[in-house]
Protein backbone atom coordinates (compact mmCIF):
# COMPACT_ATOMS: atom_id res chain seq x y z
CA UNK A 1 0.00 0.00 0.00
CA UNK A 2 1.83 3.17 -1.15
CA UNK A 3 0.16 5.58 1.35
CA UNK A 4 -0.55 4.92 5.03
CA UNK A 5 -1.87 7.35 7.65
CA UNK A 6 -0.96 6.90 11.31
CA UNK A 7 0.10 8.94 14.34
CA UNK A 8 2.95 8.91 16.82
CA UNK A 9 3.29 10.53 20.24
CA UNK A 10 6.35 12.58 21.15
CA UNK A 11 6.60 13.79 24.76
CA UNK A 12 2.84 13.43 25.16
CA UNK A 13 2.04 15.30 21.92
CA UNK A 14 0.27 13.32 19.19
CA UNK A 15 1.49 14.07 15.67
CA UNK A 16 -0.43 13.01 12.56
CA UNK A 17 1.81 11.18 10.08
CA UNK A 18 1.75 9.63 6.64
CA UNK A 19 4.14 7.23 4.94
CA UNK A 20 4.46 7.12 1.15
CA UNK A 21 6.34 4.30 -0.56
CA UNK A 22 7.59 4.28 -4.16
CA UNK A 23 5.30 2.79 -6.78
CA UNK A 24 6.70 0.29 -9.31
CA UNK A 25 8.05 2.31 -12.26
CA UNK A 26 6.06 2.27 -15.49
CA UNK A 27 7.74 0.29 -18.31
CA UNK A 28 8.85 3.42 -20.19
CA UNK A 29 9.68 5.48 -17.10
CA UNK A 30 13.17 6.49 -16.08
CA UNK A 31 14.33 4.26 -13.20
CA UNK A 32 14.64 5.88 -9.77
CA UNK A 33 17.91 6.92 -8.17
CA UNK A 34 20.24 3.94 -7.77
CA UNK A 35 21.35 3.65 -4.14
CA UNK A 36 24.51 1.84 -3.08
CA UNK A 37 23.63 -1.66 -1.85
CA UNK A 38 19.96 -0.82 -2.47
CA UNK A 39 20.01 1.16 0.78
CA UNK A 40 17.47 3.89 0.00
CA UNK A 41 17.05 6.23 2.99
CA UNK A 42 13.75 7.63 4.20
CA UNK A 43 12.93 11.20 3.17
CA UNK A 44 11.42 13.16 6.08
CA UNK A 45 9.22 15.96 4.72
CA UNK A 46 8.77 19.15 6.78
CA UNK A 47 5.94 21.49 5.83
CA UNK A 48 5.63 25.27 5.79
CA UNK A 49 4.14 27.53 8.49
CA UNK A 50 0.54 26.88 7.38
CA UNK A 51 1.17 23.41 5.99
CA UNK A 52 -0.37 19.99 6.51
CA UNK A 53 0.09 16.55 5.01
CA UNK A 54 -2.65 17.08 2.42
CA UNK A 55 -1.21 20.41 1.30
CA UNK A 56 1.80 18.62 -0.19
CA UNK A 57 -0.77 17.22 -2.70
CA UNK A 58 0.72 14.54 -4.97
CA UNK A 59 4.31 15.71 -4.59
CA UNK A 60 5.36 13.14 -1.94
CA UNK A 61 4.35 10.28 -4.22
CA UNK A 62 6.20 11.84 -7.16
CA UNK A 63 9.25 12.39 -4.94
CA UNK A 64 9.18 8.79 -3.72
CA UNK A 65 8.84 7.45 -7.26
CA UNK A 66 11.68 9.64 -8.58
CA UNK A 67 14.12 8.91 -5.78
CA UNK A 68 13.20 5.32 -4.91
CA UNK A 69 12.96 6.46 -1.27
CA UNK A 70 10.03 6.09 1.11
CA UNK A 71 8.74 9.41 2.43
CA UNK A 72 7.60 10.17 5.97
CA UNK A 73 5.44 13.28 6.42
CA UNK A 74 4.19 14.61 9.73
CA UNK A 75 2.09 17.56 10.80
CA UNK A 76 3.73 19.76 13.41
CA UNK A 77 1.96 20.51 16.65
CA UNK A 78 -1.03 22.79 16.05
CA UNK A 79 -1.38 21.78 12.38
CA UNK A 80 -4.04 19.66 10.70
CA UNK A 81 -4.89 16.60 12.78
CA UNK A 82 -2.00 16.89 15.24
CA UNK A 83 -2.53 18.02 18.83
CA UNK A 84 -3.20 21.75 19.35
CA UNK A 85 -0.51 24.37 19.79
CA UNK A 86 -0.09 25.50 23.41
CA UNK A 87 1.62 28.90 23.06
CA UNK A 88 0.73 31.74 20.65
CA UNK A 89 2.67 33.72 19.63
CA UNK A 90 5.47 31.23 19.64
CA UNK A 91 8.85 32.02 21.20
CA UNK A 92 11.42 33.68 18.95
CA UNK A 93 13.53 30.51 19.14
CA UNK A 94 10.63 28.14 18.35
CA UNK A 95 12.67 26.42 15.64
CA UNK A 96 14.86 24.96 18.39
CA UNK A 97 11.98 23.06 19.98
CA UNK A 98 10.76 21.87 16.60
CA UNK A 99 14.27 20.58 15.89
CA UNK A 100 15.45 19.20 19.21
CA UNK A 101 12.16 17.90 20.61
CA UNK A 102 9.87 17.02 17.74
CA UNK A 103 11.94 16.31 14.61
CA UNK A 104 14.57 14.47 16.62
CA UNK A 105 11.74 12.68 18.42
CA UNK A 106 10.16 11.57 15.14
CA UNK A 107 13.48 10.33 13.75
CA UNK A 108 14.28 8.48 16.96
CA UNK A 109 10.76 7.04 17.35
CA UNK A 110 10.83 5.66 13.80
CA UNK A 111 14.45 4.48 14.17
CA UNK A 112 15.44 6.23 10.95
CA UNK A 113 19.07 5.79 9.95
CA UNK A 114 20.63 8.70 8.05
CA UNK A 115 17.37 10.13 6.66
CA UNK A 116 17.19 12.81 3.99
CA UNK A 117 15.49 15.96 5.27
CA UNK A 118 13.23 17.72 2.77
CA UNK A 119 11.81 21.00 4.08
CA UNK A 120 9.78 23.88 2.73
CA UNK A 121 9.88 27.43 4.19
CA UNK A 122 9.76 27.07 8.02
CA UNK A 123 10.18 23.34 7.44
CA UNK A 124 13.37 24.01 5.47
CA UNK A 125 14.70 26.18 8.29
CA UNK A 126 13.99 23.34 10.72
CA UNK A 127 15.71 20.86 8.39
CA UNK A 128 18.84 23.04 8.17
CA UNK A 129 18.87 23.60 11.92
CA UNK A 130 18.60 19.86 12.53
CA UNK A 131 21.48 19.18 10.13
CA UNK A 132 23.54 21.69 12.11
CA UNK A 133 22.61 20.39 15.55
CA UNK A 134 22.73 16.67 14.73
CA UNK A 135 25.40 16.57 12.02
CA UNK A 136 25.97 12.81 12.21
CA UNK A 137 22.32 11.94 11.54
CA UNK A 138 21.07 13.24 8.15
CA UNK A 139 22.39 11.79 4.92
CA UNK A 140 21.46 15.00 3.11
CA UNK A 141 19.23 18.05 3.43
CA UNK A 142 17.02 19.56 0.72
CA UNK A 143 15.84 23.09 1.42
CA UNK A 144 13.04 24.90 -0.43
CA UNK A 145 12.61 28.62 0.38
CA UNK A 146 14.29 28.48 3.79
CA UNK A 147 14.79 31.48 6.05
CA UNK A 148 18.07 31.74 7.93
CA UNK A 149 17.64 35.41 8.86
CA UNK A 150 14.79 37.92 8.82
CA UNK A 151 14.36 40.31 5.89
CA UNK A 152 12.02 43.24 5.35
CA UNK A 153 10.54 41.40 2.37
CA UNK A 154 9.56 38.55 4.72
CA UNK A 155 7.82 40.82 7.21
CA UNK A 156 6.08 42.69 4.38
CA UNK A 157 4.90 39.39 2.93
CA UNK A 158 3.48 38.33 6.28
CA UNK A 159 1.67 41.66 6.70
CA UNK A 160 0.14 41.20 3.25
CA UNK A 161 -0.89 37.65 4.19
CA UNK A 162 -2.57 38.92 7.37
CA UNK A 163 -4.58 41.46 5.35
CA UNK A 164 -5.58 38.76 2.86
CA UNK A 165 -6.67 36.42 5.64
CA UNK A 166 -8.86 39.16 7.14
CA UNK A 167 -10.47 40.26 3.87
CA UNK A 168 -10.94 37.12 1.77
CA UNK A 169 -12.16 33.53 2.07
CA UNK A 170 -8.65 32.26 2.82
CA UNK A 171 -9.71 31.19 6.33
CA UNK A 172 -12.52 28.98 5.02
CA UNK A 173 -10.11 27.37 2.55
CA UNK A 174 -7.56 26.69 5.30
CA UNK A 175 -10.29 25.20 7.49
CA UNK A 176 -10.42 22.23 5.12
CA UNK A 177 -6.92 21.40 6.35
CA UNK A 178 -6.69 22.78 9.91
CA UNK A 179 -10.33 22.44 11.03
CA UNK A 180 -10.93 24.22 14.37
CA UNK A 181 -7.22 25.03 14.70
CA UNK A 182 -7.23 27.40 11.72
CA UNK A 183 -7.18 30.75 13.55
CA UNK A 184 -4.58 29.49 16.01
CA UNK A 185 -2.21 28.13 13.38
CA UNK A 186 -2.48 31.37 11.41
CA UNK A 187 -1.79 33.49 14.50
CA UNK A 188 1.08 31.18 15.46
CA UNK A 189 2.70 32.15 12.16
CA UNK A 190 1.82 35.83 11.78
CA UNK A 191 2.01 36.94 15.41
CA UNK A 192 5.31 35.14 15.98
CA UNK A 193 7.03 36.90 13.08
CA UNK A 194 5.50 40.24 14.08
CA UNK A 195 7.24 40.23 17.47
CA UNK A 196 9.81 43.08 17.61
CA UNK A 197 12.54 40.72 18.86
CA UNK A 198 12.01 38.38 15.93
CA UNK A 199 13.66 40.87 13.57
CA UNK A 200 16.98 39.97 15.20
CA UNK A 201 16.53 36.20 14.81
CA UNK A 202 18.96 34.31 12.59
CA UNK A 203 20.72 30.94 12.40
CA UNK A 204 23.69 31.94 10.25
CA UNK A 205 26.13 31.07 13.02
CA UNK A 206 24.84 27.46 12.99
CA UNK A 207 25.26 26.87 9.25
CA UNK A 208 29.00 25.94 9.35
CA UNK A 209 28.07 22.88 11.45
CA UNK A 210 26.21 21.42 8.44
CA UNK A 211 28.52 18.83 6.90
CA UNK A 212 26.05 16.65 4.97
CA UNK A 213 25.31 17.39 1.29
CA UNK A 214 22.78 20.20 0.87
CA UNK A 215 20.50 21.20 -2.00
CA UNK A 216 19.23 24.77 -1.66
CA UNK A 217 16.31 25.82 -3.90
CA UNK A 218 14.25 29.02 -4.08
CA UNK A 219 12.02 30.74 -6.60
CA UNK A 220 13.21 33.97 -8.16
CA UNK A 221 9.82 35.59 -7.42
CA UNK A 222 9.48 34.54 -3.78
CA UNK A 223 7.46 37.20 -1.89
CA UNK A 224 8.81 36.00 1.47
CA UNK A 225 12.56 35.99 0.86
CA UNK A 226 15.33 37.27 -1.40
CA UNK A 227 18.11 35.35 -3.11
CA UNK A 228 20.34 36.44 -0.21
CA UNK A 229 18.85 33.55 1.76
CA UNK A 230 20.23 31.09 -0.80
CA UNK A 231 23.67 32.67 -1.09
CA UNK A 232 24.01 32.95 2.70
CA UNK A 233 23.29 29.23 3.15
CA UNK A 234 25.53 28.30 0.22
CA UNK A 235 28.45 30.35 1.50
CA UNK A 236 28.29 29.24 5.15
CA UNK A 237 27.64 25.48 5.18
CA UNK A 238 30.70 23.25 5.43
CA UNK A 239 29.51 20.30 3.36
CA UNK A 240 29.01 19.96 -0.39
CA UNK A 241 26.21 22.20 -1.65
CA UNK A 242 24.25 22.83 -4.80
CA UNK A 243 22.23 26.06 -4.87
CA UNK A 244 19.69 26.89 -7.56
CA UNK A 245 17.30 29.76 -8.19
CA UNK A 246 14.22 28.53 -10.07
CA UNK A 247 13.07 31.04 -12.67
CA UNK A 248 9.41 32.09 -12.82
CA UNK A 249 8.66 30.56 -9.43
CA UNK A 250 7.30 31.98 -6.17
CA UNK A 251 7.37 30.66 -2.61
CA UNK A 252 6.13 27.10 -3.24
CA UNK A 253 8.52 25.50 -5.75
CA UNK A 254 7.28 21.93 -5.26
CA UNK A 255 3.79 22.97 -6.42
CA UNK A 256 4.65 25.83 -8.80
CA UNK A 257 7.57 24.11 -10.54
CA UNK A 258 7.48 20.44 -9.46
CA UNK A 259 9.30 19.11 -12.53
CA UNK A 260 12.22 21.50 -11.96
CA UNK A 261 12.37 20.59 -8.27
CA UNK A 262 12.35 16.87 -9.03
CA UNK A 263 15.01 17.35 -11.72
CA UNK A 264 17.21 19.19 -9.20
CA UNK A 265 16.63 16.56 -6.52
CA UNK A 266 17.43 13.78 -8.98
CA UNK A 267 20.71 15.41 -10.03
CA UNK A 268 21.64 16.11 -6.41
CA UNK A 269 20.96 12.57 -5.21
CA UNK A 270 22.59 10.96 -8.24
CA UNK A 271 25.68 12.98 -7.30
CA UNK A 272 25.73 12.21 -3.60
CA UNK A 273 23.80 8.94 -3.09
CA UNK A 274 26.85 6.68 -3.24
CA UNK A 275 28.36 8.00 -0.02
CA UNK A 276 27.07 9.66 3.13
CA UNK A 277 29.39 12.68 3.18
CA UNK A 278 31.66 12.90 0.12
CA UNK A 279 34.30 15.62 -0.01
CA UNK A 280 32.86 18.94 -1.15
CA UNK A 281 33.61 19.60 -4.83
CA UNK A 282 34.51 23.27 -5.21
CA UNK A 283 32.68 23.51 -8.53
CA UNK A 284 29.35 22.79 -6.85
CA UNK A 285 29.59 25.68 -4.43
CA UNK A 286 28.63 28.20 -7.09
CA UNK A 287 24.97 28.81 -7.93
CA UNK A 288 23.81 26.17 -10.39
Amino acid sequence: MPVRDFSITIDGVRLACQSVTPEPPAPAAKPPVMWANGDAPTIVMLHEALGTIRMWRDFPQRLANETGCPCLIYERRGHGKSDPQDIVPRPVDFHNEETDRFLNGVITHRNLKNPILFGHSDGATIALKYAARFPAVPRAVISLAAHVFVEDVTINGIETAAQTYASTDWKSRLERHHFDQTDTVFRAWVDTWRQPNFKNWHMIDELPAIICPALILQGDDDPFGSEDQVTTIRDHVSGPVIARIIKGCGHIPHLEAPDKVLESVRHFLDTFSKAKTPPPPTSLRAKA
